[in-house]
Parts: structure tokens; C-alpha cells; sequence
């Protein structure tokens, strides 16, 4: 199996809107749970006051080898691995962060 570098990786996504008609797509064909989303459930996530929060996801990225982060309404991007997160203004960071985890987790993994 050819290595997967982080460029190719990093070129192959999909952007996909976080909203209920997307659900299915998100959830279901990608197999990201509801519950690793910002705001679950909850397409506008509300802040104490009632307003809508600006760490709600918009959107999130899906790349075809492995991983996801999230885009958010505030333009920062949001990665959660395990019990360690990222709330970034550029993805720059995240994207090394995600890649790393995914290599040898997802793909280009040693054979025994």
C-alpha cells in the first residue's frame, strides 16, 4: 500500500454544511456521531443568554482518507482527539494535529 502523505491528504475533502439536511450525510455515510459535533444535536447552539453561540459548527470538513475537524460561526476551526481539543483561527495547526492521529491510526499502517 502506497504511503499517504500529508499533502495528499490534506487536498482531498469535503466541505459539508452542518445542517439537518446534511444530517444523514454527516452521521450516517461518514459516521461521525452526533455527539463529536459542537452543538450535537442542536443545529444553532444557544449561549446562556439565549443568543446563538459563536462556537456553533457550520461546517465540517471531512477529508476522504481519514479524520474531520469542524468550521465555525465565528471563523475558527474546532478539533476534538480524544480528551485534547483545538479551537484555531487558521486550520494550519489542526490539520498537522488531525493528520498525525490519522497516520498510522487510519492509514499507513505497519503491517506485522
Amino acid at each position: 500500500m502506497k504511503k499517504i502523505t500529508f499533502e495528499q491528504w490534506k487536498k482531498d475533502y469535503e466541505d459539508i454544511p452542518y445542517i439537518k439536511q446534511n444530517y444523514k450525510k454527516i452521521h450516517e455515510e461518514h459516521g461521525i456521531p452526533k455527539e463529536c459535533i459542537n452543538g450535537g444535536d442542536e443545529y444553532l447552539w444557544l449561549d446562556t443568554s439565549g443568543e446563538v453561540s459563536q462556537k456553533t459548527t457550520i461546517c465540517v470538513r471531512v477529508f476522504k482518507h481519514g479524520g474531520f475537524y469542524e468550521m465555525t460561526l465565528n471563523s475558527k476551526y474546532y478539533l476534538l482527539l480524544g480528551n485534547e481539543d483545538w479551537l484555531e483561527d487558521s486550520p494550519d495547526l489542526i490539520e498537522k494535529e488531525l493528520y498525525e492521529w490519522c497516520n498510522g491510526e487510519i492509514f499507513n499502517m505497519k503491517e506485522n
